[in-house]
């Protein structure tokens, strides 16, 4: 049996309504948290240029962006937190794909 934590985080506009999702599984091997965000409909798209290209409510582009990056900040800490718990050397966390070095894969 071995552990794995999920961290979830909802993200909000100013109106309380939910805009985005970020999710990461953690199970302290070493390796480099993958976090997914998935971005719902009011914080996509708002429109298109004449040319095709999207129009993003950059407000809410921003708000996504910055919350991803204390996400991952809280991810590291806490994949480092589950290597320690598991005797695994939690610096490989900060370099991607460390771990599978350390493990000859």
């Amino acid at each position: 049996m071995y552990k794995v934590v999920r961290l979830i985080k909802t993200i909000k506009d100013n109106d309380g309504n939910n805009i985005a999702t970020i999710q990461a599984d953690l199970n302290g091997d070493g390796s480099t948290p993958s976090p997914l965000t998935a971005i719902y409909g009011s914080a996509q798209i708002i429109g298109f240029n004449d040319d095709g290209s999207p129009i993003y409510n950059m407000e809410l582009k921003q708000r996504i962006k910055d919350e991803e990056q204390a996400f991952m900040a809280e991810a590291i800490k806490e994949q480092k937190r589950l290597c320690i718990e598991n005797g695994v050397d939690p610096d490989l966390v900060n370099i991607l794909n460390a771990e599978k070095k350390v493990n000859n894969e």
